[in-house]
């Protein structure tokens, strides 16, 4: 049954990405491949969730393939590095990248995963530099409505209203940020970090668990207090500014007809809060109502 399981996933992965050759070191019963490929108007979506110990496509393979796609990938859940050639990169939860198939690569997730890869042609990505692609930026206007499309796509909010007339739309309005998005420059992880950049980091991060100001410091490679002082300068506090954020997107959501169906305590705990008693609580003290009553007003 695991090897079947193996085979399954291989075929799926091979039919819809190309040819990746997949390791797990481990027992095989214990290998999880889950792969579900999505249409959205003429845009192919893969939904990717292993354990897998690494995920590799050689150059051969990606010469003889001659795949004409690139990937545009959610990093939804979890934590991988990604070799492009002689470049490596860290891949975290929110963290969005585009690859090229035609380039050799290999994933090493740190245990279990989830990303979104959509699938662009190559062809329309041949007036931008190659050189920038990788990890993106979502620093800018463009950065920021880009992460929110990708993640609509990756929640499946969008399935619900794909139709044929969509044709390549979706794929039209990915390629006008990514035109934008790949000029931005890569994030400087001194001191001397702007406010702005450190705001579109935590949006990326904001549906994270372990999102806290002692890791998010971590990452940006400064000390927690220089982080404490960036916002104090502007009259605000990181912790109340990812507070106000998580609310923001969770009221956003109470009142999204595609999330209908999803209980106030799902939408609380996907935005960071522990359980709906405290979710209701810091709800109602910063908006004046309770999640209920804003998502019945709403509708």
């Amino acid at each position: 049954m695991s090897g079947h399981a193996m085979s399954v996933w291989n075929e799926s992965v091979h039919a819809v990405c190309g040819r990746f050759e997949t390791r797990y070191d481990h027992c095989q019963s214990l290998f999880i491949g889950d792969f579900r490929p999505s249409l959205l108007g003429s845009t192919r979506v893969a939904h990717i969730r292993s354990n897998a110990n690494a995920i590799a496509r050689s150059g051969r393979e990606a010469g003889r393939d001659n795949d004409p796609h690139c990937f545009l990938v959610l990093q939804r859940h979890g934590e991988m590095s990604i070799e492009l050639g002689d470049r490596a990169m860290d891949l975290r939860e929110g963290d969005m990248a585009l690859l090229d198939s035609a380039q050799a690569m290999k994933m090493l997730p740190r245990g279990l995963f989830s990303h979104v890869s959509i699938h662009l042609p190559r062809e329309r990505l041949k007036n931008l530099d190659h050189s920038r692609f990788g990890k993106l930026s979502t620093t800018g206007a463009c950065g920021q409505l880009l992460a929110t499309l990708v993640r609509q796509v990756a929640e499946g909010e969008l399935e619900q209203w794909a139709c044929p007339e969509d044709g390549d739309g979706l794929q039209a309005a990915l390629l006008g940020l990514l035109g934008s998005v790949l000029e931005y420059r890569a994030r400087d992880s001194s001191p001397g970090l702007h406010l702005h950049e450190v705001q579109s980091l935590i949006q990326q991060r904001l549906d994270s668990p372990r999102l806290t100001p002692v890791a998010l410091a971590e990452e940006l490679g400064i000390s927690s207090r220089q982080l404490y002082r960036l916002f104090e300068a502007s009259g605000d506090s990181v912790c109340r500014y990812i507070l106000r954020e998580r609310l923001l997107k969770a009221a956003q959501d109470l009142r999204n007809p595609a999330y209908g169906h999803r209980s106030i305590t799902d939408i609380g705990t996907r935005w960071g809060f522990a359980d709906s008693a405290h979710f209701s609580k810091t709800f109602k003290k910063q908006l004046g109502m309770t999640p209920r009553s804003y998502r019945t007003q709403g509708q």
